[in-house]
Formats: C-alpha cells, structure tokens, sequence
C-alpha cells in the first residue's frame, strides 16, 4: 500500500509542477518549461593578435617661396593670393599654414564651405586642420596599401581602421568565419575583429623624466625602438612575467627585432623610474577596508623594517616601504 501512495503523490507532485509553471507562464509571459542547463555558457575570449605595423608614409615637405619663385619663372607674372569676397561668410583663420609647404593663410581656399577642408594654391594641396595630413606620416593598411582611417581619439592614443572591403586582411576573416559565426556577428558585430585596425599611441617620456627623483640611465625619449615596440617588450616582461631573455627571444622570433636581454633590462628600469611617482601618488578611490603586516628583515648586518598594506577590497598596493632599525624587533602582523 505505501509503494502506491508514493507513486501517487509523486505524480501529483509533478502535475502541480506544471500548473505553477503553466500560471508563471501566463503571468510572467516567458516560458518557464526550459529546464536549466547544467552546462556552462561557452564564451571563448578573443585570442591575442598582434598585428602588422602600417606602412608608414612620409610627407613631402616643400617650400612654397621656391614654387612661387618657379611660377614667376615658368610664367612670367607672379602668382596672386587668393581674391576673397568681401560679403564672404566664410574665412580661412589668418594663423593656418599649408601642412605641405608652409603657404601663409592669403593662398588658402575655404574649399568645401564651412566644413573644415582648405585648398593650398601654391602646391595644389587638399587638407582638414584635424585630419591626419597635419601629422607627420600618413598611415597606411600592411594588406591593401589603402589609407587608414582615423575612428576614433582617446587620452593617449589614436584608433585606425582599414575600411576597404575589398581588402586581403578583411575578406579572408570573412571567408573564415562559420555559419554560427556569422549569424552572431549580424547580432553583435563587436564580437569579431575583422578589419585591420593600429592604435597610434602619444607619449611624451621627457616630461616624465623632470619629476622623477632619479632619473634612469637611458634616456626613453632618444631610443631607436618605437612606443608600440617598447610596449611590446614592457607586456612580455612585465605583465607576462617572462625573462629579459626569453623577451628578447620572443621579439625576434615573432617581431623580427633584434634586441638583447640587457637592453630589455635598461628599458624595464627606466619606465620604472620614471612611473613610480605616479603609482606612489595616484589618487586612487580606496575603500574602508586594509590589510597589512609588518615584520623585520637583517640586510647586511642591520635590521630594517618592512611593511606591506593594501586594500582588501579594490587589491591596491597602498605602501611597501623598507626602514632601517636599531633593535631586533620580533614579527608583529596588523590588520585593520
């Protein structure tokens, strides 16, 4: 008799399963009848891709006193400034040069209105005031040889995207990518990384130098490496942990530079030097709760004390410093 009501209950039970499922159902107006999965959600990360540098291309610098001495030889008469109208709106600032060679504002076009883009007259020379034609290089796609185009400006570096559809490095992504792939990727196109794209970073490592209290034996700002290479180098060392060896290794054989071990250690505790002023009195938003211990070290015959505290919330390293001691003091942990 007992097996029967067990049995009974049971499928009473799941029979109120299902009404409750069926009310949360018709209240809610989301199925309720997906039983949880016990599988984890498989959401691979994006693999590291350390892509090739950008052909960079030289602007021709010229001097327009030259081609305007040439005009007046070529053609006999000198070459006019530009006649402006009176009633003009719009007005090329009296401060603007050409970026090419350096023509004065009175041989300036205002050539698309009010939009921002200038006509040299001397050289024939199309340019933004805050389009990469006023850089120094133009930067162009390893791929398709296509100019890079300019995305987006963040603090410290610049964001650069090939946009050509037709080119090599975009269209075998593309070819390369699955059915399931590609539905996501009409859903959520972040997801992938398909174009070529190179972050032009703006550093400036001679400031630093002035505000550190000693300053490094090699001196960032005269070295023959790039920021993009030295980032590179600092990542393997430092946030990877590798040898200053097998650094130099890495380079070489994924890079194609050549560099030696010491030169690795050289540029390690130079940008040490020079951000640990930084790091020491950055005002960081710490919360109400630290951690420390203190205990006592012998160096050379003497006794230092040594601490170490840090948030126990946000892991920030508040102080580590090391001072020496007259006396033997026994280890003493602190917590707060």
């Amino acid at each position: 008799m007992y097996p029967q009501i067990i049995t009974y209950l049971l499928t009473f039970i799941n029979y109120q399963e299902q009404m409750i499922r069926t009310l949360l159902t018709l209240l809610i107006g989301k199925s309720m009848f997906d039983k949880p999965t016990e599988q984890p959600v498989n959401k691979p990360y994006r693999k590291l891709q350390v892509d090739d540098l950008p052909i960079i291309e030289l602007l021709e610098n010229l001097d327009y006193q030259l081609l305007l001495t040439e005009y007046l030889e070529k053609n006999g008469k000198p070459l006019k400034p530009v006649q402006r109208r009176k009633n003009a709106k719009i007005s090329v600032p009296k401060s603007m040069n050409c970026p090419k060679c350096g023509a004065p504002s009175d041989y300036l076009y205002a050539n698309n209105g009010d939009k921002g883009q200038y006509l040299c007259k001397v050289c024939s020379c199309l340019f933004n005031d805050k389009s990469r034609y006023s850089k120094e290089a133009i930067l162009k796609c390893p791929h398709c040889s296509k100019t890079l185009e300019k995305i987006k400006e963040r603090k410290d570096f610049d964001v650069y995207k090939c946009k050509n559809n037709d080119c090599s490095y975009y269209q075998k992504k593309i070819n390369a990518m699955s059915s399931k792939e590609k539905k996501r990727f009409k859903k959520d196109p972040q997801a992938f990384k398909l174009r070529y794209v190179f972050r032009q970073f703006r550093i400036d490592f001679q400031p630093l130098s002035q505000n550190s209290p000693e300053l490094p034996r090699v001196d960032l700002s005269r070295i023959y490496a790039s920021s993009h290479t030295l980032g590179l180098i600092l990542t393997y060392h430092v946030n990877y942990g590798l040898s200053a060896r097998k650094t130099a290794a890495i380079m070489q054989d994924v890079h194609g530079v050549m560099i030696s071990h010491q030169t690795i250690l050289n540029y390690e505790n130079s940008v040490a030097l020079l951000l640990k002023p930084y790091v020491d009195h950055y005002p960081y938003e710490l919360s109400d709760q630290f951690c420390g211990d203190e205990t006592y070290i012998r160096v050379n015959g003497r006794w230092h004390y040594l601490f170490f505290f840090f948030d126990a919330v946000k892991k920030i390293i508040l102080s580590y410093p090391i001072r020496c001691l007259p006396i033997e003091i026994q280890r003493q942990p602190f917590v707060r």
